[in-house]
């Protein structure tokens, strides 16, 4: 493939797109192949809707005028990312972890935005492909002056093959947890996926990472590196959370200490939890070390409003929500049942759903979490057959169980919850968010 030529007609584009829906003038198609379709079956719809050209890995589009004919189009897609990527002088913040890498990109988005011409990734293209369109998106006139590209993994060398495609230049891994241990293989398998970015950004001579010095598994994949360590007192920025601010619309309030020398600043966030804390600790440790004064820091992320169904409070017609229905896994799961237990008294209730891509560790972690919600004095419902499974396991558990989302739909239309604090939390698959018109 001539990649001078590749990147001539990438500059030459309005974009890149993967979706046969969003084609249009100028547009670059790439015709990508999936379980359930192949994309190449919509070069031609491509075309009519006036993209400039479509990126094909069929055969049988040799020689097409307007087609650019690639042996494999996903590596293509890749390779002209990583080429644009090569035309970005700016800091390139690389973002993984277990927990929190939305909340925590939006969160620098907004604190980097202060002072900086800031890119981050839309949404959640974090994977192969996402990352991809994420750097294709980026502009060289006027080019960012800061990025922040978040990469997501479901199994060890993802985050390593993520790396070579984006070359960040800066690291955060946010925590190493309990997720996606079917594809890791387990706890040891995250570990090992999640530590490929600091061992790529190891290599480099200029780096810096950021690490939260309340976790060990952090400390410990991060030694020997340019890194600077928060969270603890005597490693500033360090916080606590606190009751509501009396006015304004928060879900809870944040002390953080981020100077020794200087006064702890006090103000009103829209996300809860402790977990949330550490999101918030590490948005002011890039901010400040990249310049951004720490009043501003705070008024960005006292700003931020989580808008897609993560750490998001809802206030229905009935009943405060706490929306936390976009991903579930025994780490997270628990760091929200203990801030809800500690931070919302009764009337509450909580509705989980099962967590996904756990493997062989799904029965074990599901039995957990039930007996963990049942001793911190929780109740409520369990969607989903894993949950099922847990609750006939232990039948004097304060929860009522339901095999999908829609039956405990149905039920709540009949007996619905009223005037109580709700967690409601699952993974994506669940669909929980479902369920606001009856809560």
């Amino acid at each position: 493939m001539d990649m001078e030529r590749f990147y001539a007609l990438y500059l030459e584009s309005t974009g890149v797109t993967t979706d046969s829906r969003k084609c249009g003038p100028g547009k670059l198609f790439f015709a990508l192949r999936g379980e359930r379709f192949d994309g190449n079956e919509f070069a031609e719809q491509a075309l009519g809707a006036g993209c400039l050209a479509a990126v094909v890995d069929d055969p049988k589009w040799q020689g097409v005028p307007g087609v650019f004919w690639v042996e494999d189009a996903l590596r293509a897609l890749q390779g002209l990312a990583h080429h644009h990527r090569q035309e970005i002088s700016c800091p390139v913040i690389g973002l993984t972890g277990s927990n929190g890498k939305t909340t925590t990109k939006e969160l620098l988005r907004a604190v980097l935005s202060m002072r900086y011409r800031t890119h981050a990734t839309e949404g959640n293209l974090n994977n192969h492909i996402g990352v991809p369109l994420t750097l294709l998106a980026i502009p060289l006139t006027p080019m960012p002056e800061m990025v922040v590209l978040e990469m997501g993994a479901n199994h060890v060398g993802e985050i390593a093959e993520l790396c070579a495609i984006g070359l960040p230049t800066h690291g955060v891994i946010t925590n190493i947890g309990l997720a996606h241990l079917e594809g890791f293989g387990g706890p040891e398998g995250v570990k090992r996926g999640k530590r490929e970015l600091f061992q790529f950004l190891s290599q480099q001579q200029k780096s810096l990472v950021w690490v939260n010095g309340k976790h060990p598994s952090l400390l410990e994949v991060s030694e020997g590196m340019n890194r600077k360590v928060f969270g603890l007192p005597g490693s500033a920025p360090w916080g606590s959370t606190q009751e509501p601010p009396a006015t304004g619309d928060f879900a809870s309030g944040v002390e953080v200490h981020w100077a020794s020398d200087a006064p702890p600043l006090s103000f009103g966030v829209h996300i809860a939890g402790e977990h949330n804390l550490d999101n918030i600790l590490l948005a002011f440790a890039v901010g400040t070390t990249f310049g951004v004064p720490a009043e501003a820091v705070a008024q960005a992320i006292s700003a931020y409003r989580p808008n897609n169904n993560r750490s998001q409070w809802v206030q229905t017609t009935r009943n405060r929500v706490l929306l936390d229905a976009y991903n579930a896994n025994p780490s997270s799961v628990e760091a929200t049942l203990r801030h809800f237990s500690e931070q919302c008294t009764e009337p509450r209730a909580i509705i989980l759903g099962d967590m996904a891509e756990m493997g062989a560790f799904a029965e074990d972690e599901h039995q957990r979490i039930l007996t963990l919600a049942a001793g911190l004095g929780l109740n409520g419902h369990l969607v989903g057959p894993l949950f099922a499974q847990a609750l006939e396991r232990q039948p004097h558990a304060p929860f009522r169980g339901w095999q999908d989302t829609e039956a405990l739909k149905h039920h709540l239309q009949g007996k619905p919850l009223l005037n109580s604090t709700l967690l409601v939390k699952g993974s994506r698959s669940m669909a929980l968010e479902s369920l606001l018109p009856v809560l």
